[in-house]
C-alpha cells in the first residue's frame, strides 16, 4: 500500500526536538499511511546547505502520495491531523498542494490567503505537496534561509493549484534553526 504522506525531517543537534517530532508522527491515528525519512546533518550545514541542496538526492526514496518537510523542532498538532488531511485530499480530488495552518511560537501561518504565497506570510510547514508536483519542483528550493518561499513561488508561477484545509497541522518554536546543544 502506498503511504499517503512522506515526511522528510532534517536534523542536527536537536535530540529533544527530534524525539518530540518522531513521537508526534508515531502517535498519528493514521500512522500506517505515513512514511518518515530522517536526514541527519552530520556537519551542520543547516536548512540551506544541508536540506534544500540534498532534497533532489532523495526523490527516489519518497513513496508517499504527498510530501511534507517537517522540521526536527516541529510536532504534528494532534494525533488526528494526518487522517483529517487524508479525508480532505480524497474529498477534494487529490489537490496538487494542500495548504494547512502552522504555528511557530506565537505566530500562526499563513496569516493571509495561502495561495498565492506571500513572503514572510506563509511557512513551509503550511505546504503539503503532491509527490508528482514535489518531484517536478524539488530543484526550485532557493539557496537562502527563505528558500522554501522560492519553492512555493515556483509552483505558483507554474500554475500549480492549491486547496486550503482549515486544520492546524503542525507547531514548533520560533528558533531560526538553532541547535539545542553545542
Amino acid at each position: 500500500m502506498q503511504p499517503f504522506i512522506t515526511f522528510i525531517t532534517s536534523t542536527f543537534r536537536r535530540p529533544a526536538g527530534l524525539a518530540a517530532c518522531l513521537a508526534s508522527v508515531q502517535a498519528q491515528t493514521a500512522v500506517a499511511h505515513i512514511e518518515h525519512i530522517v536526514l541527519p546533518d552530520h556537519v551542520g550545514r543547516g536548512i540551506v546547505g544541508g536540506l534544500f541542496e540534498r532534497l533532489p538526492l532523495y526523490v527516489d526514496a519518497v513513496h508517499g502520495r504527498y510530501v511534507h518537510l517537517l522540521g526536527d523542532d516541529d510536532v504534528l498538532a494532534d494525533p488526528t491531523v494526518v487522517g483529517r488531511v487524508m479525508a480532505f485530499a480524497r474529498a477534494h480530488g487529490d489537490p496538487e498542494v494542500i495548504c494547512v495552518s502552522a504555528q511557530k511560537g506565537h505566530w500562526m501561518w499563513p496569516d493571509c490567503a495561502p495561495w498565492p504565497p506571500k513572503q514572510n506570510r506563509i511557512d513551509l510547514g503550511c505546504v503539503i505537496t503532491r509527490a508528482d508536483i514535489w518531484r517536478k519542483h524539488v530543484g526550485d528550493f532557493g539557496k537562502r534561509y527563505e528558500g522554501d518561499f522560492d519553492f512555493m513561488q515556483a509552483m505558483y508561477n507554474a500554475g500549480v493549484k492549491a486547496e486550503f484545509c482549515k486544520v492546524l497541522f503542525m507547531s514548533g518554536p520560533v528558533g531560526l534553526g538553532k541547535a539545542e546543544a553545542a
